[in-house]
């Protein structure tokens, strides 16, 4: 793993440069095998992190949690999105607090929302193993129901700032025990117009706290808060990650919206042994995505917020012992994941920022070893793309989806190479009788051996069996066109239909839902056994079967699918069959998500404009990135 130095600069120094002592900085290249046992953590902790699949802390993690927990000054951490602020100051939060003492111990202020109920889950998720009582408050959501979650007593209030200042006004939260308040992107908040909540805030809570002050940069209204609010501190900083590495090949393919997974499901076919992650914005396509992989031979599965401990666990450490190769997450679920030796990260969703770009592509590439970081962008997504590469200094190149051609040369090196390494190891004696059979009856050793590989391959070979995808591939010239490929104005644009077209694997299956389920004493073999009964199907062309308790979900191959539906309208009645192609309703429902009222933690809304939250709630002023998409899944 590459490990960041600090980087403690002149101006840097100098705009933290306040009261009469400067503070003490401690200038320290980081080891190069800390681990969290290493800092000082309870075995509680620490078993709640070997749980989480965290095995070697972030810099600025290394750094922050034994100075919280051994020291007793405040604290300004210069860290970038991405970093693990929040298990920095989390962990030994927990760490020092009594838990299950029904009075507020801890404050943490946060720009927005999203960040405010992420940054509580992922501190709730170090607290499993304590009784530590966590609540995020914020507006858009009735007051009520925080107001007498918060007189049953809590530990830890994370929240926007117009919320708490609601809180404090009504007298429903007491932060007269706080020993900890943080102020998480603490310039995010400034420039969001939240200084007189903040200081509001800072002036009720007790002298005697302490105060940590996270930030990604260090302008002067950061200097003034610090000046006025905050007693004796020390700075830590980290270095952002270096992406221009030599080792990590970035490239981005423009696609259609549509043809995003076509695109995806190549990349990831034509390589010999890919073991990557995919990451996307919400919990759905998460799922949706590895569904239709797995439908596809490939093994993926997914990582969300919806999943339990346990669940993780099984996925993450399926995909360390690359049971899976592939792993479709989200930016929060990703949060602490580190597996050595991947060969891809492709960026499904474009990447919110250039920090979160940063910390997604710099999980492959580590240790000397080469990597790949691949962007999937639509037209539309093309500017942000450009903005990311020129803030996070980074060199993304264009290039083609491989064409139908190469994915399927591709593959039948792999077949002869395998063969070859099986001739050449020599363990097969057992079925040269078999061998000896089938050349006798099939003389032609060529046509034999076509046999068997269509028996073993079916459709991968058969070009016939690909469908197009429209990859944006052909310019023209168009003055109202912002950029070219090189960011420059006055470009080149894309032009939609008209593009080259090139194909995709479509060796795919439909996904069918089916009126029967646990009620019915259905169970996986009981299911395909009745599919197969009752539409002549064999059971090995049935895949991927979910049983609920009033109905199922099971894939077929497209072919297979048709005689499936056809058989069952026949025997339906009053026009309702008892098998259909699922519905996205169905499919919201298939594994039994319930995100209350429909809204999904990871979801982000591309086009919405997200800033400063009122105290009643609304939204309102322009965020960063061309005012550009809120920040869900943030770090």
């Amino acid at each position: 793993m590459v490990r960041a130095r600090y980087l403690l600069t002149p101006t840097f120094l100098s705009c933290l440069w306040v009261g009469n002592v400067p503070p003490k900085i401690e200038i320290k290249t980081m080891p190069n095998l800390v681990k969290f046992r290493e800092l000082g953590l309870s075995d509680m902790m620490l078993e709640s992190l070997r749980k989480k699949g965290f095995e070697e802390p972030t810099p600025i993690q290394a750094k922050t949690i034994p100075f919280l927990l051994a020291n007793k000054k405040d604290l300004i951490g210069k860290a970038q999105t991405g970093t693990g602020k929040t298990a920095a100051f989390g962990i030994p939060i927990i760490e020092n607090i009594v838990p299950d003492s029904k009075k507020v111990q801890a404050l943490i202020l946060t720009p927005t929302r999203e960040l405010a109920i992420q940054v509580a889950e992922e501190i709730s998720s170090f607290a499993e193993e304590q009784k530590t009582r966590i609540i995020a408050v914020y507006g858009g959501q009735p007051i009520e129901r925080q107001i007498s979650r918060l007189q049953r007593g809590v530990d830890i209030v994370v929240g926007t700032p117009g919320r708490i200042i609601d809180h404090l006004e009504r007298r429903t939260l007491d932060i007269s025990n706080v020993a900890y308040v943080v102020l998480d992107e603490a310039d995010e908040m400034l420039n969001m117009g939240f200084v007189e909540d903040i200081e509001a805030i800072l002036k009720a809570a007790p002298k005697t706290r302490r105060t940590v002050l996270f930030s990604a940069t260090m302008p002067a209204h950061i200097e003034r808060l610090a000046k006025q609010y905050m007693g004796e501190y020390e700075i830590i900083a980290t270095a952002t990650d270096q992406v221009a590495r030599n080792n990590i090949q970035q490239i981005y393919f423009e696609v259609s919206n549509s043809d995003k997974f076509e695109a995806l499901f190549r990349i990831i076919d034509a390589e010999e042994a890919f073991y990557g992650m995919v990451f996307v914005r919400t919990k759905i396509d998460a799922d949706e995505i590895s569904h239709k992989l797995a439908n596809r031979g490939c093994r993926a599965e997914a990582i969300h917020g919806d999943l339990s401990q346990g669940q993780r666990e099984k996925v993450l450490q399926k995909f360390r012992s690359k049971q899976i190769t592939v792993l479709v997450a989200t930016d929060v679920a990703a949060r602490g994941i580190d597996v050595e030796n991947l060969t891809h990260v492709i960026n499904y969703s474009i990447p919110q920022d250039p920090e979160s770009y940063v910390h997604r592509i710099g999980r492959t590439g580590r240790a000397g070893k080469s990597g790949i970081a691949v962007t999937l962008i639509t037209h539309s997504e093309y500017r942000k793309l450009i903005s990311i590469q020129r803030i996070a200094n980074a060199k993304i190149t264009k290039q083609k989806v491989p064409n139908v051609a190469d994915v399927i040369e591709s593959k039948k090196q792999r077949i002869k190479s395998t063969l070859s390494e099986i001739v050449a190891a020599g363990n097969f004696a057992d079925l040269e009788v078999i061998a000896a059979e089938i050349l006798k009856e099939n003389p032609d050793p060529k046509t034999a051996i076509a046999a068997l590989l269509k028996m073993a391959f079916k459709d991968e070979l058969n070009e016939k069996s690909y469908n197009e995808i429209n990859e944006l591939g052909s310019y023209k010239k168009n003055k109202d066109f912002d950029y070219d490929d090189n960011g420059r104005d006055g470009g080149y644009r894309p032009i939609g239909d008209q593009g080259k077209r090139s194909y995709v694997d479509r060796k795919g299956t439909a996904r069918l839902f089916i009126a029967k389920g646990r009620v019915d004493n259905m169970d996986p073999k009981k299911l395909v056994e009745f599919i197969q009964r009752e539409t002549g199907v064999e059971q090995r062309h049935i895949d991927d079967v979910k049983i609920l308790d009033n109905f199922s979900f099971f894939a077929a191959s497209f072919e297979d699918a048709e005689k499936i539906l056809q058989a069952f309208q026949k025997q339906s009645t009053g026009g309702r069959s008892l098998v259909s192609r699922a519905k996205d309703k169905d499919k919201d429902q298939e594994g039994e998500r319930r995100s209350g009222g429909g809204r999904d933690r990871d979801r982000g809304d591309h086009g919405n404009r997200a800033g400063r939250e009122d105290r009643g709630g609304r939204e309102g002023g322009g965020r960063k990135f061309g005012g550009g998409g809120r920040r869900d899944d943030r770090k």
